[in-house]
């Protein structure tokens, strides 16, 4: 079996150093607001001391907020937002910033240096990188972990993300139907 050898590219070099911050106490709806103005599908969330306290991401808001019929406008971020947050330090590869994304099936990572956040890197700052590397990273963890019930399944539709192109709203869930990215709703 030949061995693939991926880019020895070190986190640090190509996470963003400047995540867009909100406070716990700010409301929902603000933290759509910051997202929708940043163009970015996540928040980080920083104690009174300048900790990482949490993360707050758009699959938040919709499945903790929106979904459950609650008003953006009175839910706090610190309601939604996960919490303890994994992170990953800036001078690991890309490989492991990507295997730990597909085994803990999250999208983004905080980036620490000394027990400071110093950047975040996200799936798409991979992508850019090496695009082959995720799918690969989420097949080997259905091969290590194959006990993990929430693992990526290979017999599934790899799940797309982005902006639906019949409602235009943001998902993770997109499917493509008549050769358009369709989200869920759409798709009925």
């Amino acid at each position: 079996m030949q061995s693939f050898e991926y880019p020895r590219v070190k986190i640090q070099d190509i996470m963003s150093t400047n995540p867009i911050i909100i406070k716990k106490t700010e409301k929902v709806s603000r933290a759509a607001a910051l997202m929708k103005e940043a163009g970015v599908g996540s928040l980080v969330v920083l104690d009174e001391n300048g900790e990482l306290e949490g993360i707050v991401t758009e699959m938040d808001i919709v499945f903790k907020t929106v979904a459950d019929g609650l008003d953006p406008n009175k839910v706090k971020v610190v309601d939604i937002m996960s919490s303890p947050v994994v992170t990953i330090s800036g001078k690991k590869y890309i490989r492991d910033a990507a295997e730990m994304m597909a085994k803990l099936h999250v999208r983004r990572l905080p980036v620490i240096r000394d027990g400071k956040m110093i950047g975040i890197i996200t799936e798409n700052d991979i992508i850019v990188i090496s695009p082959a590397l995720l799918d690969i990273t989420r097949e080997y963890s259905n091969i290590r972990y194959p006990d993990d019930k929430n693992r990526y399944d290979e017999q599934d539709e790899p799940e797309i993300s982005g902006y639906c192109e019949s409602c235009k709203v943001f998902s993770e869930r997109l499917a493509t139907v008549e050769g358009q990215l369709i989200c869920p709703e759409c798709d009925r």
